[in-house]
């Protein structure tokens, strides 16, 4: 365990996120303090260490910056560099993003432009391998870049058939909440029609369509049917909605989804081994998602997710999973590395993921195959609690991938957003900044409080 403290309390959070990507990966007990000054352009750094031995490091820097922010962002990134260096020094344990603990490190990379790959490696200390993927994934990503005129419509449906064991999101199991689902459909089809007119006013050019939950194909069918009816009207050139849990899909979901337009679904494994789909709580066989698969591959572009690390899986039983995912062929598959935050039933009842190298080995199987198989990694995002402080990867056929997800992740969109839980972006080119409109988050509040979710949504975009 690290003991760490700060004379800067301020920063002290954002610094934490670091340390506590060490506490899994050494089992020596010492504690560090941190302190720090600026006079002019130097920034002089102090880390007093005290273990099996004491020790105090020091460390100088350059800071140049045109605004606080500006100065805010640099001091952060240099205590970074340097308790990453104090660490490693001490522990000889590296991590294989070094001392980067933001969530979007291709964003950042693409920012720092011909600089990016020289401080990747030698100040951030990322491992060659990440950055040949992070590098990648902007490669990728370039041809369908926004160019700052488009819009995204995001819809939240918080409904779902369990609750999973891994889950911290807002979804609600929908056998207990069946009389909060038609409530809550009239007041988000209402939304729908204000950002509707919110589009019309602004003449706002519309990218793509994201019907997220939650299981949005775990409503009555009647009552999706009228949501995607209202979708419709933006007409984006792509319109994804995550059917996700296959025991929620059948003929009749699949055609009356195509019938409204809908060109990406999700179907959603997680695992291909049943004993595991029956401890994290998911309500399906592995025999049923080959079954829907069969049923959907011909109607949409479909993605399948897979999370490492789940409970009771070994090395091999993820390579399994990853081998047969490649077998059936869907479009996209998604690698997630499983987090765990505070609310899921995995987290409250104890459970501690994978060790970090079984960890580091399923997600090094995983991209080192499907990149075999023709799959190219399109966009990536990091979580604060994930196993072994890696990554989660979204990997596409050629000309398949998901835009929404690289809009969403790049966060170079506009995002109009509806639904409990939603937060709508407004994404300003010239100055790269991002303001934000959050719905209240629980569906009884949203529809208790509808009034007010409308009002806010006007100021946000109108006024």
């Amino acid at each position: 365990m690290i003991n760490f403290t700060s004379t800067h309390e301020n920063y002290t959070g954002d610094l934490m996120e670091l340390v506590r990507a060490f506490h899994v990966r050494t089992d020596k007990d010492f504690s560090l303090h941190l302190d720090f000054a600026v006079e002019g352009d130097r920034m002089s750094v102090s880390l007093e260490l005290d273990g099996e031995i004491q020790k105090k490091y020091s460390y100088s820097y350059t800071i140049i910056y045109g605004d606080d922010m500006e100065r805010k962002r640099l001091e952060k990134r240099y205590l970074k560099e340097a308790i990453y260096a104090t660490i490693v020094d001490y522990t000889g344990v590296e991590l294989p993003y070094g001392c980067l603990t933001g969530i979007r490190p291709t964003k950042l990379y693409r920012e720092l432009g011909d600089r990016a790959r020289d401080m990747f490696e030698n100040e951030f200390s990322v491992s060659r391998s990440k950055v040949d993927l992070v590098e990648k994934i902007v490669k990728i990503q370039e041809p369908v870049r926004n160019d700052g005129d488009g819009y995204d419509v995001f819809v939240f449906i918080p409904f779902c058939p369990t609750r999973c064991t891994y889950c911290s999101f807002v979804s609600v199991p929908i056998d207990k909440q069946k009389k909060l689902i038609e409530p809550y459909v009239e007041c988000l089809l209402k939304e729908i029609e204000f950002i509707k007119d919110v589009v019309k006013e602004k003449n706002l050019k519309i990218r793509t369509v994201y019907v997220g939950g939650g299981t949005p194909t775990s409503i009555p069918i009647e009552l999706l049917d009228k949501i995607l009816a209202s979708l419709e009207w933006f007409k984006p050139f792509e319109f994804t909605v995550e059917a996700g849990r296959p025991d929620t899909i059948n003929l009749d979901i699949l055609t009356m989804l195509k019938s409204h337009g809908v060109s990406r679904i999700s179907i959603n494994p997680q695992t291909f081994n049943d004993k595991t789909l029956a401890l994290i709580g998911r309500k399906h066989t592995t025999a049923l998602v080959e079954e829907v698969y069969e049923m959907a591959k011909n109607m949409f572009s479909v993605n399948m997710d897979l999370i490492a690390c789940l409970p009771g899986e070994s090395l091999d039983d993820f390579k399994h999973s990853v081998d047969k995912a490649i077998e059936l062929d869907p479009d996209n598959i998604t690698v997630h590395t499983l987090y765990l935050k505070k609310g899921s039933a995995l987290k409250v009842g104890g459970y501690q993921s994978s060790d970090n190298d079984s960890s580091e080995k399923m997600v090094d199987y995983a991209c080192s195959e499907l990149m075999k198989a023709g799959y190219e990694p399109y966009y990536m995002y990091r979580q604060k609690y994930t196993s072994a402080n890696l990554e989660n990867v979204g990997y596409a056929k050629p000309k398949t991938l998901c835009v929404y997800n690289v809009d969403i992740m790049e966060e170079d969109t506009s995002i109009l957003a509806m639904g409990a839980a939603a937060i709508s972006k407004k994404w300003s080119k010239d100055l790269n900044l991002i303001e934000r409109n959050a719905n209240y988050k629980e569906p009884l509040e949203y529809i208790k409080h509808f009034d007010t979710v409308l009002e806010k949504q006007r100021k946000f975009w109108l006024e």
